[in-house]
């Protein structure tokens, strides 16, 4: 069995996420052509979520019996969708849009020491001075640098003739000067970490001051 898969624990869902839940995946499962044989049976599924609706419901007044019938109600019924759970993702074998129309929450699976995501929202914006911009963007995680370079020519196809990268490790507002006034300037930016590097953002321009 691949490691995507659907989620199994359900005991800490608050009462009525919980009741959501299982009605999205009792309606799912009803109409699955993919999951002919669920076990358990949708019978005893939809048994143990009408009599844990029916508790809910009961222990909204409060009261220590009512309260404990509901918790029972809540195990059996936990309890049970975690087998189902199993059933789906053996027969799924992580596939994902298998694994989605059963109806049950789908865990992706953890990438760890991964290269980092492109950081969002570069920007250009005039400087505090003549021939200087103001340039930042959206970082995309901790313990991480981010490479950075401009361009103030193109070539024949238009494409920016890239400077020397820099690095740093800030993404709030930065200022980089010695452009000239009323030329075109060009901005982009990558993450680094130990793992690798993302792609470049795309490039963005701006006339300088």
């Amino acid at each position: 069995m691949k490691y995507q898969r659907v989620k199994a624990g359900f005991i800490r869902y608050p009462d009525g996420k919980l009741l959501v839940a299982t009605g999205t995946i009792l309606r799912a499962m009803k109409h699955s052509l993919i999951f002919t044989d669920p076990r358990p049976s949708l019978e005893e599924i939809e048994a143990a979520f009408e009599d844990y609706q029916q508790k809910v419901y009961a222990a909204a007044g409060g009261g220590f019996i009512y309260n404990t019938a509901r918790r029972e109600s809540k195990r059996r019924l936990a309890d049970l969708l975690q087998k189902l759970a199993l059933y789906v993702n053996v027969v799924s074998d992580g596939h994902l849009p298998t694994l989605y129309s059963s109806g049950f929450p789908v865990v992706d699976r953890k990438r760890k020491g991964r290269s980092p995501d492109t950081p969002g929202q570069p920007f250009l914006r005039d400087g505090r001075k003549a021939g200087e911009v103001a340039f930042g963007f959206k970082p995309v995680g901790r313990d991480m640098f981010y490479d950075y370079c401009f361009a103030t020519a193109v070539d024949k196809r238009g494409n920016p003739i890239w400077g020397e990268p820099r690095t740093t490790t800030r993404s709030w507002t930065d200022y980089a000067d010695g452009f000239v006034s009323g030329s075109e300037v060009y901005f982009r930016v990558r993450a680094r970490n130990k793992h690798g590097v993302s792609h470049w953002t795309q490039p963005i321009r701006r006339f300088v001051r």
